[in-house]
């Protein structure tokens, strides 16, 4: 059984997760696919004064469609898979949970691809009036229907290992934090996640995206390339890199995403434990948000 609750959270944290980071987003994709920027200011500035600041935002659309359809399926699929292997209200350990980010970010990967090429290829484009109707016409015409799956081995290596440390991290950020708060009679934390302040909920959500993004981002780098490009294979593209760059190419653009983390996998968790705080007071102790 699938779980409303953890759907509308995954959606609602994907919107405030865009919205607060796609210009660092535009920054890194630029910064990994081009040589022509001395760095992440240099990138910024320079984009802005030459095609406004609207283009900080370019690729809003599939970024934002690709965001829900990520969070959505991720936490939906974190959830189930919990409930299938450890029942409805069982505990679940550090490793547990990101073995359990890992799993899902199998299904989240596979059904965001299609929307990251056009992303990626509205954000490296230079042309104020490419539209996403016209860069869907443009993948077909290149690489027909199977170009819009370009980049999922690499997004399947960015997203797997990343989830397996994105929800193991922010599980151990915030057990560390509520325990912080723990009554002293009493053996457990009292400050659950679900309890704690806002403002931690964001900097742990921050500090996981963080951890995770500077583990993975050489296939970042990778999945980028082969999505920009035409007929790009993962072979090809990692050679590219390595012979263009060496082993600093694999990092180009980890300062913007570093950055980027902080207000956006912050933002992305905030959003996600205050949809759950809103369900829990509209139907208090209760688990019946299922769908068949």
């Amino acid at each position: 059984m699938l779980d409303l609750k953890e759907t509308s959270s995954g959606a609602v944290g994907a919107i405030c997760n865009v919205y607060s980071g796609l210009p660092f987003d535009v920054a890194k994709v630029r910064l990994q696919t081009t040589s022509e920027y001395r760095g992440l200011v240099h990138c910024i500035v320079r984009t802005v004064r030459e095609e406004g600041m609207r283009s900080m935002w370019k690729g809003a659309t599939p970024a934002l469609s690709s965001a829900i359809i990520e969070n959505s399926v991720l936490f939906t699929a974190h959830g189930a898979l919990r409930r299938l292997y450890f029942g409805q209200n069982c505990s679940t350990t550090l490793l547990d949970e990101a073995l359990l980010g890992s799993a899902a970010a199998v299904f989240s990967a596979t059904a965001i691809t299609p929307a990251e090429v056009i992303k990626c290829r509205l954000q490296t484009s230079h042309t104020p009036s490419l539209g996403v109707l016209a860069c869907i016409r443009q993948v077909v015409a290149e690489n027909g229907v199977k170009g819009f799956g370009a980049g999922l081995p690499a997004v399947l290596l960015r997203d797997v290992p990343f989830n397996f440390v994105f929800f193991g991290a922010y599980e151990l950020y915030t057990s560390t934090l509520a325990s912080l708060w723990r009554d002293d009679d009493l053996t457990s934390p009292s400050t659950s996640r679900r309890t704690l302040h806002p403002l931690a909920v964001l900097a742990c959500g921050g500090m996981a995206g963080a951890t995770g993004w500077s583990l993975i981002f050489p296939a970042d780098v990778v999945k980028s390339y082969m999505q920009v490009g035409n007929q790009v294979t993962f072979r090809r593209a990692f050679l590219t890199v390595w012979q263009t760059q060496g082993v600093r190419g694999f990092y180009r653009g980890w300062s913007a995403a570093v950055l980027r983390s902080f207000p956006a996998n912050g933002c992305l968790f905030l959003g996600v434990e205050m949809t759950h705080r809103v369900f829990d007071q509209v139907q208090p102790d209760s688990n019946d948000w299922g769908i068949a």
